[in-house]
């Protein structure tokens, strides 16, 4: 792996922070990779990564997300991508195994609370009017 000399500039504060760190380039590589990492794990809605042999988009190559087109459930973890290429490449031309659109389901639903909201909405209300509570007390 190649690595490039960076120069970056810190204020007074920054600096005496990065005093107590110790290996400052190892700190800024992990946070770097890390923030990478969190874009990585979004979904978008179209091909960005395809891989030429399989056809299908590989997980964790693009820098704006994971393909949702071609992993529909979310993604993978590495090693059930690991293990879907490997049987990929060990299965004969004729017989390819699809990509596992059966995964649990890790799509997280951002607007889980506006659902709900939504949907007890639609319930009926068990509150009655003054009109009808004062019939009910007489019939």
């Amino acid at each position: 792996m190649s690595r490039r000399i960076t120069t970056i500039s810190l204020d007074d504060e920054s600096h005496e922070r990065a005093k107590k760190i110790g290996n400052l380039s190892a700190f800024v590589r992990d946070a770097l990779l890390h923030e990478a990492r969190k874009t990585s794990n979004q979904p978008v809605d179209y091909h960005n990564a395809m891989h030429s042999a399989t056809g299908v988009c590989h997980p964790f190559k693009a820098q704006d997300g994971y393909c949702s087109i071609c992993w529909p459930y979310g993604q993978p973890t590495k090693s059930e991508y690991d293990w879907w290429i490997r049987d990929w490449y060990q299965s004969p031309a004729h017989n390819k195994p699809k990509p596992p659109r059966q995964l649990p389901d890790r799509r997280e639903n951002p607007h889980a609370n506006a659902i709900s909201e939504q949907e007890s909405s639609k319930a009926v209300s068990q509150k009655v009017g003054i009109i009808r509570q004062v019939w009910r007390f007489f019939f």
